[in-house]
C-alpha cells in the first residue's frame, strides 16, 4: 500500500496568536486557495480512500480532494490533532468542547460519510485535553488500524490531518527529526515487508513559493 498524510490548509488558528485561537477554526482565504491547489495537483496520486480528521480545517481541505477526485471521504476521529478539541490554552486552563456532532458534519459536508463514533453530542464530547503520552498512544494505535485495514492491499490512501500528530505518527517509523510540515503538505509512507517507510516529507509541488506557510 501507499500511504499519504495530508496536513490541512493555513487555518485561522495558523494565523493568529496562542491566546486568540479557538476551538475548531476554519480555512484562511490563503488557507482556501492552498486546498484549491492542492485538489487540481492531487489526481495525479491516483487515490484509492480518503480518510480526514472531523476538524472543520481538515474537512474544508478534503472537500476539494473530494471534489477533485469523486472519492467519499471517511470522517475518523482518530487522526484529529494533539490535545483534541478545547478552548483555552496551557497558562489559562485548557477545557474540552464537543465538536462537531454527525448532523452539522453531514449537514455542511454533504456526501461525507461519518463514523458510526460520531453522535450528537459532537465528535470529541467534551473530553479532557489529550495527553502527550496519550497522542503517541492513539498513533500507534491509527499505524495498527491502518496495517490491518490496507497493508496486505494495493490500495493508494491519503489521510487529512495535522502536524502535530502527523509529526507523532512519522516519529514512530523514522528515527531522524523531521521538518514541522507545510500546510497542504504531503508526507508519502509505503508499507513494505511487515514495516512502514517513509518515502517523501513535506512534498509541496502543488504550492508556489508565495503560499507558502505553516
Amino acid at each position: 500500500m501507499e500511504l499519504y498524510l495530508i496536513r490541512h490548509a493555513q487555518s485561522q488558528n495558523n494565523a493568529l496568536p496562542e491566546e486568540q485561537r479557538v476551538e475548531d477554526p476554519g480555512l484562511t482565504p490563503l488557507g482556501h486557495r492552498q486546498a484549491e491547489l492542492l485538489g487540481e495537483w492531487i489526481p495525479q496520486l491516483r487515490l484509492d480512500e480518503l480518510i480526514t480528521s472531523p476538524f472543520l480545517r481538515a474537512l474544508e481541505t478534503t472537500r476539494r480532494i473530494h471534489e477533485a477526485t469523486g472519492l467519499t471521504p471517511h470522517v475518523r476521529t482518530a487522526i484529529h490533532e494533539q490535545g483534541g478539541c478545547y478552548r483555552g490554552y496551557a497558562e489559562v486552563g485548557m477545557r474540552g468542547r464537543p465538536g462537531m456532532n454527525r448532523r452539522e458534519i453531514e449537514t455542511r459536508f454533504p456526501g461525507f460519510r461519518v463514523a458510526d463514533e460520531i453522535g450528537e453530542n459532537g465528535w470529541w464530547r467534551c473530553q479532557d485535553h489529550e495527553t502527550g503520552a496519550g497522542a503517541r498512544q492513539r498513533a500507534a494505535q491509527v499505524w495498527q488500524r491502518t496495517r490491518e485495514e490496507f497493508g496486505h492491499t494495493q490500495l493508494r490512501v491519503a489521510y487529512v490531518m495535522h502536524a502535530d500528530f502527523k509529526l507523532i505518527m512519522l516519529g514512530q517509523i523514522h528515527q531522524e527529526p523531521l521538518d514541522v510540515p507545510w500546510n497542504t503538505s504531503i508526507a508519502k509512507v509505503v508499507f513494505e515487508g511487515d514495516a512502514f517507510r517513509l518515502v517523501k516529507h513535506n512534498e509541496i509541488a502543488h504550492l508556489p513559493p508565495e503560499l507558502l506557510s505553516n
